[in-house]
């Protein structure tokens, strides 16, 4: 599954949407920021590694891969993941078989994965953000998600949502005025749901 959607619009939400609702819900669900792991960490966070694969490497690691099985791998900002690090995904994906940094033992992949960009998946290509090849693997089932601003009602009954759950935790008792919601209906929303 690729999801593709501004910054801030739910695709976090709607990954472990997919997963809760899906033959995997008993499984882990796992969320990695691509763009959060520096380059020279993502290769042995998202496959593990053998012990003594490098220095400092004193015990066997597992991965993000390995630690999702029978679950869902959720690799939100795929477009800020290195491109040597796009082919080696690219190669799991379609073999469903990995191995430990250091190592030479593959491991089968039992996983769903599920992608994000805020990018345009075929602009991000064109930019060299993005493999072709993993675009069209990944793009599987792809999923664009609206941003706040062209979501109707959406704005209400997130704002009506919010507002329950401030009133529950601090136990007052407060609504939004009519005015209220529509100054929130007329706002732009740049930041989306997270705004």
């Amino acid at each position: 599954v690729l999801l593709v959607g501004e910054s801030g619009c739910g695709k976090e939400l709607v990954a472990t949407t997919i997963h809760e609702l899906s033959a995997r819900r008993n499984g882990p669900f796992l969320a990695v920021n691509c763009g959060a792991i520096p380059a020279t960490l993502i290769e042995a966070e998202l496959f593990g590694y053998e012990k003594g694969a490098f220095t400092g490497a004193a015990k066997l690691h597992k991965g993000f891969f390995e630690r999702a099985a029978g679950g869902t791998l959720f690799l939100d900002e795929i477009t800020e993941m290195a491109p040597e690090m796009q082919v080696r995904l690219l190669r799991v994906l379609e073999t469903g078989v990995f191995a430990r940094v250091g190592g030479e033992t593959e491991v089968h992949a039992d996983i769903r994965v599920i992608t994000a960009t805020n990018r345009e998946p075929i602009a991000a290509v064109h930019e060299g953000r993005l493999r072709e090849d993993l675009m069209y693997r990944l793009a599987v089932f792809p999923i664009e998600l609206p941003p706040l601003r062209l979501r109707g009602d959406d704005i209400e009954l997130l704002s009506r949502h919010f507002v329950a759950e401030l009133c529950s935790e601090s136990g007052l008792q407060k609504r939004l005025s009519d005015a209220a919601l529509e100054t929130l209906r007329r706002h732009s929303w740049p930041g989306n749901v997270r705004e």
